[in-house]
């Protein structure tokens, strides 16, 4: 025992044995029995043996540092025994021992580490020693110095940001120099307390050697300062010089990288108070530095599409994300966003690379860049010391990265340089093009100055305005001025040039050399040189042009025949007159030649328009001063007097009515006299419209010539007959309105057969006019005036159509049906377009054309018998009927009945409703009934309209019977059979 207690305390001293065990012992006596404070003792002392017997020989290898005259550095960390603690515990707490906190609550927000080490002086003379620490971004940091009998010698303390002003310049760090005897121990408590890393490496030098290594370590910051600030520099002034925007950023990024370098090394000891702000600084350095480096990337390869330069730009945002979570996850964060920056960037250059070298130098100087993040984490995790050598391979990879970065702009911009003299030459090659069509263009083409000196012109410039040659033309006419039948015309030219800067299509009349004016279409733009401004032209000649546009313009407004208005124009002008109020109030007059037609029908139309100029000429010189004259149609003709009263309009007619009645025609030895029928409106109501007048004006002259032509009629909206016509042209609006708007409506009326059973459907097809109101007008109202103004041609294809698509709509009825009658106007006979009108109907819709009749009415069917015929012969070849509708009110009936190919006779319902009473009805419709059949033909009462009617007309051998004693007329829509 005394042996083992001999060689245990070689190692350990005697008073901290025994001040540990009474500590012990007094810490025990706190317990509340006898027995457990016995116990705990008891175990204690056991405990304090083993630790003498085998605590000393671990100790004295693990956490020992031996100094002898040799020593030059080491590293506290990986010689120390560490302790977590909390942060209250003293330097005593950590001497006895961990155990002594096992009733305490430690965390990770409020932990100091302890390191604890022994150093040991080995050697015979005193050796100068300094516990040096880089890192000054500590939250805390204690030093003790303890002698053998654990009495502080030295001590020292540190906090981030409290401004110790002590520290060496220039490279701040936290030292603690002392001095070792020979022989002599010392123990080393360290206290770190930080909320960041704890890796934190703690070094033991010799003072000389850390002399040197602080003179190794100034020759390597000027190193660092002398690289960056020559590669800063370099591409800075290359920027300014070449205006490249990659340089500008490969600036920046070198400026960012050395920025960190200097925080990362503790640069902002340099401002004591600012130590506390390290890890914000860096964040944001290395954000700063990664957006540089993401506009050195878009620079070098713009092929990156938008959305991944956007995400490339988002990247280095994350960082700042680090403000907001726990420092030991933020670091991880901040460096896993540098290491995806860097591999995204690598990525971007090989996937969108234009050439292959600045791809492969990008890469190769990113990969330079991961290496110094290799050094860097080693750095951080490792205690890794950075001694000059460290310090040189970092600047090595850091430099060459970037000049590898800067390499590739410049084959970048190389590779851009000669894609530019390519298009340069390009360039050339088409100007050169551009020369040669300059030369031979077949537009004048020239340059001048602004005041208009002449620089150059090509052959087609001066050809146009009459020179020999160029130099005759830069001679003679040195000066553009002269090149203007205005003079005004530059003046003006000038202004819009220089408001607009260019000029195109400017119409202008120019002047040859000889004097010659013609008209030239004029397209320029001004231009700046060092000289000054330029005007830089092309001139076509549009003289042709210019006289078509002219005559059209004059066509487009005159009669081509007579050279007066054309309706259009006149019609226009007398919209504006109307328009604005005068007094006297505006005069119109509306002419019709009187017996035109029969100069046109008997000489032909080359002698209709000799006459129609003849009688223009004529009435242009009648007219009053200012009165206004224009052809309205074939041969009538309207005049517009603005500064006349009521009466010398009036007699001016009259003077026209004489003239024109004076006039002899002659033509192929035959001599013509004409008249004119003239009808005049005074316009003196603001309510009434141009277009109102003007039918007004027709109607006075309609009037005029009802009354026996070859006179004047005024208007007067209070007579009968213009009250009358006034409806008519109401009816013509009426009816082009339902036909636009298809409110025409179909009925039809049945047909009873009288000498046979009824076995299908026998039927008139009738038609009826809906208003916008809803009323249903009949026919007798409308159709007169439709055929007055020939309208009834269109009614009859609407009813055609309409009937024939209700047939094919209902193919059952269709099936049934024997005989659709469908009367039709001699208009629509007469009309060929009709005929064909109606066959394209028949194969549209899919009518058997057995089963349509087509009515005429007999004193329209010999007003136009020929061509009423060749409709007839047409139709009935294909299996039509026809049907000679009102027969026996003509005055040749019986005559015309042998002459038309007809199925079927409708007597005329004037001879049947009072056949009863009348013997001479009787007679004539028996008469009438014979001849029918005699020419093999049906017979079909009208206006039937009793039973005993229809039983008469039974027994007379009559074949149909129709109206209101059979059925009244009905919709077509609502069709019911007899």
């Amino acid at each position: 025992m005394t042996f083992l207690l001999s060689r245990a305390f070689t190692g350990v001293d005697k008073g901290c044995l025994s001040k540990l065990y009474l500590r012990s012992a007094v810490y025990q006596s706190n317990e509340p029995t006898v027995n457990r404070l016995t116990i705990r003792s008891t175990l204690s002392f056991i405990f304090i043996i083993i630790a003498l017997l085998f605590g000393p020989v671990s100790i004295a290898e693990a956490n020992s540092i031996y100094i002898d005259e040799s020593f030059e550095h080491a590293l506290i960390n990986k010689n120390s025994d560490i302790t977590q603690a909390s942060g209250s515990a003293t330097y005593f707490d950590v001497l006895d021992g961990v155990n002594t906190f096992s009733g305490q609550q430690i965390t990770s927000a409020n932990t100091r580490k302890w390191l604890s080490t022994h150093i040991r002086h080995d050697g015979y003379s005193p050796i100068s020693l300094v516990v040096k620490v880089d890192r000054l971004n500590i939250d805390d940091l204690q030093l003790y110095l303890l002698n053998d009998n654990e009495r502080i010698i030295k001590t020292y303390r540190y906090q981030a940001g409290k401004g110790d002003l002590s520290l060496p310049q220039p490279v701040p760090t936290i030292r603690l120099p002392f001095t070792l005897q020979p022989y002599q121990n010392v123990r080393l408590l360290i206290g770190i307390k930080d909320v960041g890393l704890n890796h934190i490496p703690v070094m033991l030098w010799e003072r000389d050697v850390l002399e040197q290594y602080d003179t190794n370590m100034l020759v390597a910051l000027g190193a660092v300062l002398g690289v960056f600030t020559l590669i800063i520099a370099y591409f800075l002034l290359s920027y300014f010089n070449q205006r490249i925007a990659i340089r500008f950023w490969l600036s920046m990024s070198s400026l960012a990288m050395l920025t960190l370098f200097f925080i990362f090394h503790s640069g902002l000891g340099l401002w004591p108070s600012l130590t506390n702000t390290t890890e914000a600084a860096f964040i944001i350095a290395s954000t700063l530095l990664l957006l540089c480096f993401a506009k050195v990337t878009h620079h070098l390869f713009p092929r990156v599409p938008a959305f991944l330069k956007a995400i490339n730009f988002v990247i280095p945002f994350i960082c700042l994300y680090c403000f907001f979570i726990e420092s030991t996850v933020a670091i991880v964060v901040l460096l896993s966003t540098i290491a995806v920056m860097g591999v995204s960037q690598v990525a971007l250059a090989l996937t969108f690379k234009e050439n292959r070298q600045t791809s492969r130098l990008f890469s190769i100087g990113w990969l330079s860049f991961f290496v110094l993040f290799a050094i860097s984490i080693q750095g951080l995790y490792h205690f890794m010391v950075y001694t000059f050598s460290v310090y040189l391979v970092m600047l090595f990879f850091a430099a060459f990265g970037l000049l590898c970065l800067g390499m590739a702009a410049a084959i970048k911009e190389r590779f851009y340089n000669k894609k530019q003299l390519v298009k340069k030459e390009e360039i050339i090659t088409n100007l050169n093009h551009f020369y040669h069509l300059f030369r031979n263009s077949a537009e004048g083409h020239y340059t001048s100055t602004w005041e208009g000196n002449l620089v150059s012109v090509n052959p087609a410039m001066y050809k146009l305005f009459g020179y020999t040659d160029e130099d005759d033309m830069l001679e003679t006419g040195a000066k553009t001025s002269v090149f203007y039948a205005n003079a005004d015309d530059r003046q003006l030219l000038l202004g819009e040039l220089s408001q607009t800067g260019h000029l195109t299509g400017k119409e202008i009349r120019a002047k040859r050399k000889n004097g010659e004016e013609f008209w030239i279409s004029l397209s320029c733009r001004l231009q700046e040189n060092s000289d000054g401004p330029y005007i830089f032209g092309s001139i076509i000649d549009i003289t042709e042009k210019k006289q078509s546009d002219l005559n059209l313009r004059y066509l487009a407004t005159h009669d081509s025949l007579t050279g007066a208005y054309n309706r259009r124009q006149f019609e226009s002008e007398f919209k504006s007159k109307v328009a604005s109020v005068s007094n006297p109030p505006v005069c119109l007059l509306y002419l019709d030649l009187d017996r035109f037609k029969v100069v046109n029908d008997t000489c032909g139309h080359k002698a209709g328009d000799v006459l129609i100029k003849d009688i223009a000429r004529l009435i242009e010189n009648t007219l009053l001063k200012n009165a206004l004259l224009a052809r309205l149609g074939g041969d009538e003709f309207g005049i517009i007097y603005s500064d006349y009263d009521e009466k010398s309009v009036f007699e001016n007619a009259e003077k026209i009515l004489n003239a024109v009645q004076d006039y002899r025609f002659m033509w192929n030895n035959r001599i013509f006299n004409l008249g004119v029928s003239i009808g005049m409106v005074v316009c003196d109501e603001n309510t009434t419209s141009a277009g109102q007048y003007l039918s007004m004006a027709d109607a006075a002259c309609y009037f005029a010539k009802d009354q026996g032509r070859n006179q004047i009629h005024r208007y007067n909206s209070n007579e009968e007959s213009t009250q009358r016509y006034q409806r008519e042209l109401d009816w013509v609006s009426t009816i082009n309105n339902a036909l636009e708007e298809n409110r025409f409506e179909l009925y039809y009326q049945p047909l009873r057969p009288l000498s046979q059973a009824n076995e299908g459907y026998y039927y008139e097809v009738l038609l009826r006019l809906r208003e916008s109101d809803g009323k249903i007008v009949e026919p007798a109202n409308f159709l007169p005036t439709a055929e007055r103004f020939e309208m009834n041609v269109n009614v009859d294809k609407w009813v055609v159509t309409n009937t024939f698509k209700w047939l094919s709509e209902n193919p059952e009825h269709l099936n049934n049906l024997k005989r659709c009658s469908i009367n039709l106007n001699c208009h629509s006979l007469a009309d060929r377009d009709f005929t064909l009108f109606i066959l394209n109907a028949f194969e549209t819709f899919g009518i058997a054309y057995s089963k349509i009749c087509f009515e005429v009415i007999e004193s329209v069917a010999i007003i136009k018998m020929d061509d009423t015929l060749a409709f007839m012969h047409t139709f009935k070849n294909l299996g039509c009927t026809f049907s000679l509708d009102d027969f026996g009110s003509g005055f040749s009936s019986y005559n015309y009945l042998k002459s038309l190919p007809v199925d079927q006779v409708k007597i005329d319902g004037m001879f049947i409703k009072d056949m009863l009473s009348d013997a001479v009805d009787t007679a004539m419709v028996a008469s009438i009934k014979d001849v029918a059949k005699a020419m093999g033909m049906q017979t079909v009462a009208e206006f039937v309209e009793n039973e005993a009617t229809m039983t008469q007309l039974g027994n007379m051998g009559i074949d149909f019977a129709q109206g209101y004693g059979v059925a009244v007329p009905a919709p077509l829509a609502d069709f019911t059979p007899l």
